[in-house]
């Protein structure tokens, strides 16, 4: 009885885990769990995009870039996941292209961006990764040989490991659940019929000689015996399995180590963050490879925006302020103060308006 004790207290333990409170919150101070901020943060919907940087027609650099060189930053990676041209070229030549910079042509590129990295150092072990870069970003003029833009651009991040949370709560309830309830249901359907049905028959001679039966058989001591040892080892080893399954995750290696052992090739993965290319922390995989691939696109994306406003500032361009087409006093407002700034007004997809308006929420008041 001692391990049915122990089966039903892990199954209580996981039930309240997900549905109490206090043990919530206790839970989330314990060491190896996610804090509450990361908790919030990690359902958290990241901020709407709210302007745009893009070079029109009368700047001198509109359609004028190409990427010349990019230096102190190794082809591709190798033993370990880390910063490389085969991720990073592929991200600038997607910046250029979707700020108005890229050359539409060889006879277009008169500019040519020179990025050198003179610091680059990423985690490869642990359970944050952080990481930090500083770039010479650097455009010249390829008829004078002048250089027309060069500064210093750096980034930092930190790839979180996300700690046990309700996910892992939630799944070694439903590994343990189903054990658990198929055992109590089976066990119990055999005492009622074993303490119930078969006692109420066998101690009531009235109701033997009322349906004309005889006395039926009871299961021995023996058998009581090795009903309640089975109904302990299955409960006993359905609710410690989701448990042990969510703590094996957790010593598994590889979500310390970013080690490629799996087929490489260069995959830009994003990390849970708040405020964009801009923020400084999010939560990442577990697995480490898979984290460290986070951290090092965001680490690169915010490189390339820093530069890109950093030039924009010097280029005296100005953002463009992406409004809903779906305007209210408030939007009118800041309407008006963009026109007067000088800013551009986008809006969003229109088309998403046209669409029947929805009924409403029901409602009766009908007494």
């Amino acid at each position: 009885m001692l391990k049915v004790v122990l089966a039903s207290a892990s199954i209580i333990c996981l039930t309240a885990c997900a549905n109490h409170q206090s043990t919530k919150q206790s839970a989330m101070n314990a060491p190896g769990f996610m804090n509450q901020e990361d908790t919030i943060n990690y359902r958290r919907a990241s901020l709407p995009v709210s302007h745009y940087v893009s070079w029109s027609a009368e700047d001198r650099l509109q359609y004028a870039v190409e990427l010349d060189y990019i230096a102190g930053m190794s082809q591709r990676d190798y033993l370990f996941e880390e910063p490389n041209q085969e991720l990073f070229r592929p991200m600038a030549g997607a910046l250029l292209a979707q700020s108005g910079l890229q050359a539409k042509s060889a006879a277009g590129a008169r500019y040519a961006l020179q990025i050198e990295f003179i610091d680059l150092d990423t985690d490869s072990f642990g359970r944050n990764f952080a990481g930090k870069t500083d770039a010479i970003y650097r455009l010249v003029d390829r008829y004078t040989g002048e250089t027309v833009y060069e500064n210093k651009i750096g980034s930092r991040f930190i790839a979180k490991y996300p700690g046990l949370n309700e996910d892992d709560a939630s799944f070694a309830y439903d590994v343990s659940a189903g054990g658990v309830i198929g055992a109590t249901k089976a066990f119990g359907a055999f005492t009622l019929y074993e303490g119930g049905i078969v006692e109420l028959w066998n101690n009531n001679s009235k109701l033997q000689d009322f349906f004309g039966g005889d006395a039926i058989d009871e299961v021995s001591q023996g058998g009581w015996n090795d009903a309640y040892q089975s109904y302990a080892w299955v409960t006993g080893v359905s609710a410690l399995s989701g448990p042990a399954l969510v703590l094996l995750g957790q010593l598994n290696p590889l979500n310390y180590v970013s080690m490629q052992l799996e087929p490489r090739g260069e995959v830009q993965r994003s990390a849970i963050v708040r405020n964009g290319n801009l923020a400084e922390s999010g939560i990442g995989s577990r697995s480490a490879r898979k984290r460290a691939q986070q951290l090092n696109t965001h680490l690169l994306a915010q490189s390339l925006t820093y530069f890109m406003l950093d030039l924009a500032e010097q280029e005296d361009v100005r953002f463009k302020k992406l409004m809903s087409c779906k305007t209210g006093p408030s939007s009118a407002v800041e309407i008006v103060e963009a026109v007067r700034q000088g800013v551009e007004i986008v809006t969003d997809d229109c088309a998403l308006y046209e669409d029947k308006a929805p009924r409403g929420v029901p409602i009766t008041t009908y007494k």
